[in-house]
């Protein structure tokens, strides 16, 4: 009977010390976080400036085409506008240009997409794109 009771007595405490110690290595770390949103883009395309032709060219604050690319953004170029000239131009031809007309650019928010370092995700942002340029009254002093 002394045996069984002593064999009984190591038996539970041999569990004890495995379950013990089992718990008290460290739990595996957590898995890291997924992208926590799904992005549907449409593949049809629309345009409103269609007709317009090369309306940066036959605007009185006319404009050029400049881009910017960056690989980890989508879209991964963006193009602006960079208004040609201070002043505006005179509307009937051999006119000197309207210098209390400013030319001055025309910002849109364009949301973009920027990839995390290292991961398949992506942060959306807006940033501010000109976007053409208008004609606006030269600011004075006179009130």
């Amino acid at each position: 009977m002394k045996l069984s009771v002593c064999t009984l007595l190591m038996v539970c405490c041999s569990e004890l010390w495995v379950f013990s110690s089992s718990s008290m290595t460290e739990a595996p770390p957590p898995p890291s976080p997924g992208c926590d949103a799904m992005l549907a883009f449409s593949s049809e395309v629309s345009s409103s400036s269609e007709g317009n032709g090369n309306i940066h060219r036959r605007s009185l604050s006319p404009w050029s085409w400049r881009s910017s690319t960056v690989k980890d953004r989508i879209p991964a170029t963006l193009w602006e506008a960079e208004c040609s000239s201070s002043f505006c131009s005179s509307p009937n031809p051999g006119q000197m240009d309207e210098h209390n007309l400013n030319s001055v650019p025309v910002y849109q928010n364009v949301l973009v997409l920027t990839r995390q370092p290292n991961g398949p995700c992506y942060t959306a942002s807006y940033r501010s794109v000109a976007v053409g340029c208008t004609c606006v009254w030269a600011k004075t002093n006179q009130i």
